[in-house]
């Protein structure tokens, strides 16, 4: 397995893995009306945008075979030398082989490596498995908040020191 920095040529796998993702994992956890707004389109988009947005990193997780999942991160909005983990998503077939630790810990240090002394993530409330590997990981609860349509967590690792440096 490699991981590089997402570019445009990557979006569409990007999207691809967002929107199926979402509709898998948050079926029941987030209402009808946020899934009518989930498309292709809108993802492209949305991936498009974050990736040319010069603040945001995007990396991507692949090997022999393809696309494996990918991992967009920028600096928190709510807390001062924090950088974000904005978005983690594995391909289902890619699930339970170190794929998305592999991710965070990219995540990580480059957190580390750019004055970034912490990390933190918000997890939908409900979202057990995700939640159980930031913990796993290291990530300590922060607070809990209600966003636009689910209960959340945020979660925050206290030192991006023990994913290392490149």
């Amino acid at each position: 397995m490699t991981i590089r920095p997402a570019d445009e040529n990557d979006v569409k796998n990007i999207a691809s893995t967002y929107v199926h993702n979402h509709r898998t994992t948050y079926k029941d956890l987030l209402p009808a009306e946020y899934f009518e707004t989930l498309t292709e389109e809108y993802a492209v988009k949305k991936w498009s945008d974050y990736i040319a947005d010069a603040s945001n990193r995007v990396w991507i997780a692949e090997d022999e075979d393809g696309f494996l999942g990918f991992a967009a991160s920028m600096p928190d909005e709510e807390l001062d030398g924090v950088w974000y983990l904005d978005s983690l998503h594995v391909c289902e077939k890619a699930r339970g082989k170190g794929v998305g630790t592999a991710l965070i810990k990219t995540v990580g240090r480059y957190a580390s490596d750019n004055g970034y002394g912490k990390m933190s993530i918000c997890v939908v409330k409900g979202n057990y498995n995700a939640g159980s590997l930031y913990r796993k990981l290291g990530a300590r609860h922060y607070k809990d908040f209600t966003g636009k349509m689910s209960r959340s967590e945020k979660l925050l690792w206290e030192s991006t020191e023990s994913f290392g440096s490149r």
